[in-house]
C-alpha cells in the first residue's frame, strides 16, 4: 500500500505536466474557410439533393448563431452561397451568375443562406475552433450541366471570411 500512493502521485503529476504543455492553436479572428467536397444524393446525373462540405477555423469559436442573432448582416444566416453556370451560348464560353429573376435586366443573383448552429456552449469562454460544415440543398433542381458555387461566411462578431469557389461541378 505504501508503494501505490507515490506511484499514483507520479502518474498524476506526469499527466498534469503533459496536458499543461499543449498549446492552443492561434487562428485569425476572421473565419477562414476552404472547400472540401461536393456530395450528390439520388441519381448522380440528376440528384434530388446535394451537400457542399467546407472546413473552417476561427480564433474565438463564435461561428454559430442562435435565433436572436439573426439580424442585420446575419438576418438570413451566416453562410452566403451563390451559384453560376458554364454558359456556352453566344460566343466565348464563360461563367455566368444564375439570375433568380429573369424578368429584370439587372443581375439578381440567386443567393441562398445557411445558418450554422453554435459550436461552443454559450457558457464557455471563446476558444479557437476548427471543423467541417455540411451545407445541404434540398431539393436540388438541376438546370445546367455544369455549375460552381461561391461561398463566404460571417462569425457572430460579423467578421467576414475569405470567399471560396467550388471547382466546376459537372452532371453527366
Amino acid at each position: 500500500m505504501n508503494y501505490c500512493f507515490p506511484n499514483i502521485v507520479v502518474v498524476v503529476l506526469l499527466g498534469i505536466s503533459f496536458f499543461s504543455c499543449v498549446k492552443k492553436p492561434k487562428y485569425p479572428s476572421e473565419p477562414v474557410i476552404a472547400y472540401k467536397d461536393f456530395l450528390r444524393y439520388g441519381n448522380p446525373s440528376d440528384p434530388d439533393s446535394i451537400q457542399i462540405v467546407i472546413s473552417f477555423t476561427d480564433n474565438e469559436g463564435d461561428i454559430g448563431l442562435t435565433q436572436p442573432d439573426l439580424q442585420g448582416v446575419l438576418k438570413n444566416g451566416n453562410v452566403c452561397i451563390y451559384d453560376s453556370y458554364w454558359d456556352t451560348l453566344g460566343g466565348t464560353p464563360h461563367w455566368t451568375l444564375v439570375d433568380a429573376n429573369i424578368a429584370t435586366a439587372q443581375i439578381d443573383t440567386n443567393f441562398f443562406y445557411f445558418t450554422v448552429p453554435p459550436v461552443l456552449p454559450s457558457e464557455d469562454p471563446s476558444e479557437p475552433v476548427k471543423g467541417l460544415i455540411f451545407i445541404k440543398q434540398r431539393p436540388f433542381i438541376k438546370i445546367f450541366d455544369q455549375i460552381k458555387y461561391t461561398l463566404y461566411m460571417y462569425d457572430l462578431a460579423k467578421h467576414k471570411s475569405n470567399t471560396i469557389e467550388t471547382p466546376p461541378i459537372t452532371f453527366p
